[in-house]
């Protein structure tokens, strides 16, 4: 095919500069993620510490400081077993709190959510930390039940109250948001700090934004460049690559774009995505780096072997316009639309709202795929008809 005209590349490489900086903006979720805390004395309980039992053996979480194994993760946990010997332990000892939080994970392992939920609240009730932030996320999130905000900070205080790292944080995001309390940036600030004190990294990271946006507390961008060492310092790759960020503008620390592509690759090698996708558009422009397309094609094609959608859509761009790659129209329009049904925002404002600046050949094959999808059944003439418009919403899952 023709390689796109100089114009269409300023299109779509001004779309790439949104596209590169949406990392900067962060997408406020809630967290869900569960560290492995460092031993500490644990609340005193009915045990049965010296009795491991099977269920113990089966089912226990590698993540919970309660644990009296080394556990077993969740993908390589036999559900059926498990509850088998979980219900036995659970019959046997009622009150340890241990064997139920077990059994509540052979449920869920076998997706019967309402069953684990129940499981988790009995052993969050006798003393389980994990149990009370397991259930705390099902009860904030509505798995298993109808969500109820104000039940999953219940189960969050019980644990926060403790000390435990995963649920002082979690209860600072609802302060944060306002979710089944009354909005408290400030008090939202004071949980995040105990939960960094107590190891917890996201914390850090969490600071670090209230400090950068000034939310609960005055804005201090070399403190939130601080809290994103303190984070990048234990491991995290959030940190690492909000640091990078900071380097990059010069926010809070030097400008130093060598460094922030030195801390991107830093998030990048942890799994850290969103960093390829820095790294790509660093060497696409020559910020911190040589310019390289090529590399710059190889970053993008890594973030979308991962599943990341801003690196199909750079990937999208590189074909479109031959840049470090062979120009291919077909190519460009496969990976803007994989972009696309995964929800891509940036690959969903150009087929709307910039057709044109695409070639004919990536045109035509995206509404080719269109109708291998069922969605359309009009011309494959690359214009933006009407009935184009409605199937490119649908698979954006932006119209029934």
């Amino acid at each position: 095919m023709m390689r796109a005209p100089v114009v269409i590349f300023g299109t779509l490489a001004a779309g790439m500069i949104v596209l590169a900086n949406a990392a900067s903006a962060l997408n406020l979720t809630p967290p869900h993620g569960r560290h492995v805390p460092p031993l500490r004395a644990v609340p005193a309980q009915p045990q049965a510490e010296e009795a491991v039992t099977d269920c113990d053996r089966l089912a226990a979480s590698p993540e919970d400081s309660q644990k009296v194994v080394d556990g077993v993760a969740m993908e390589a946990l036999d559900g059926a077993l498990a509850l088998t010997r979980c219900r036995e332990a659970v019959s046997r000892y009622p009150a340890v709190a241990r064997f139920q939080f077990q059994l509540g994970r052979a449920q869920e392992k076998l997706g019967n959510d309402a069953a684990a939920l129940e499981a988790y609240r009995k052993a969050a009730d006798l003393g389980s930390l994990i149990a009370a932030f397991s259930a705390g996320v099902r009860e904030r999130d509505g798995v298993g039940v109808p969500s109820n905000d104000a039940e999953a900070n219940r189960l969050f205080k019980l644990c926060a109250d403790k000390g435990d790292a995963d649920c002082l944080n979690s209860l600072a995001y609802q302060y944060q948001v306002g979710r089944g309390v009354k909005a408290d940036p400030a008090q939202a600030l004071a949980l995040y700090k105990k939960a960094a004190e107590a190891g917890l990294a996201a914390a850090n990271v969490n600071l670090g934004f209230l400090y950068r946006d000034g939310e609960g507390v005055a804005q201090d961008f070399a403190e939130a460049a601080r809290q994103f060492q303190e984070a990048a310092d234990k491991g995290d790759p959030a940190g690492a690559r909000n640091l990078a960020l900071a380097y990059q503008s010069g926010q809070g620390v030097p400008k130093d774009g060598a460094k922030a592509v030195a801390l991107f690759q830093a998030a990048a090698d942890q799994g850290d995505d969103d960093a390829l996708v820095k790294i790509a558009y660093a060497y696409l422009s020559g910020d911190g780096v040589p310019k390289d397309e090529a590399k710059s094609v190889t970053y993008y094609r890594l973030a979308a072997d991962r599943g990341n959608t801003d690196g199909m859509a750079g990937l999208a761009f590189a074909y479109a316009n031959g840049t470090g790659i062979a120009a291919d129209g077909k190519a460009a329009a496969l990976w803007l639309m994989r972009a696309l049904a995964a929800g891509n925002e940036y690959s969903f404002n150009q087929l709307t709202d910039h057709w044109g600046a695409w070639s004919l050949d990536t045109r035509v094959e995206v509404q080719s795929i269109l109708v291998d999808r069922g969605l359309y059944s009009g011309k494959t003439n690359g214009t933006l008809n009407r009935e184009t418009l409605k199937a490119l919403k649908v698979l954006a899952g932006r119209e029934n």
